[in-house]
């Protein structure tokens, strides 16, 4: 779960260096709008997994995984995508867990879709 949380803030700064790089007002938006309901994403599992097992030592400085880091959008939500599938198919999840990953799977399938644009 914790790689999850390093995947999700690695897209959000993907999507960061993306913005900040394009001279295109319309792909400055994009990526802002791609980077959308990651915070609220990365906050859930931290408070609903973590928090809740009383795991909060598991939070570090380097939660920022550099080599998670892929400036192709497409290419990175679908190996969030991945992910999700293989954490949900290979660990004992809540149903609380579950749904959360579902819903961020769907919602990751919509910003693949808009980044594809």
């Amino acid at each position: 779960m914790y790689e999850l949380l390093q995947h999700l803030i690695a897209l959000k700064y993907s999507c960061k260096i993306n913005h900040w790089a394009t001279d295109d007002y319309s792909r400055h938006l994009l990526f802002d709008r791609l980077s959308e309901s990651i915070d609220d994403w990365v906050d859930s599992i931290a408070e609903e997994y973590f928090m809740s097992r009383d795991e909060k030592n598991v939070f570090k400085s380097n939660i920022l995984n550099p080599k998670f880091i892929e400036l192709d959008i497409v290419k990175k939500c679908m190996q969030l995508i991945e992910l999700i599938e293989r954490m949900i198919a290979d660990q004992e999840l809540n149903q609380g867990m579950t749904s959360l990953l579902t819903d961020i799977e769907s919602q990751l399938l919509n910003k693949v879709a808009l980044a594809r644009l």
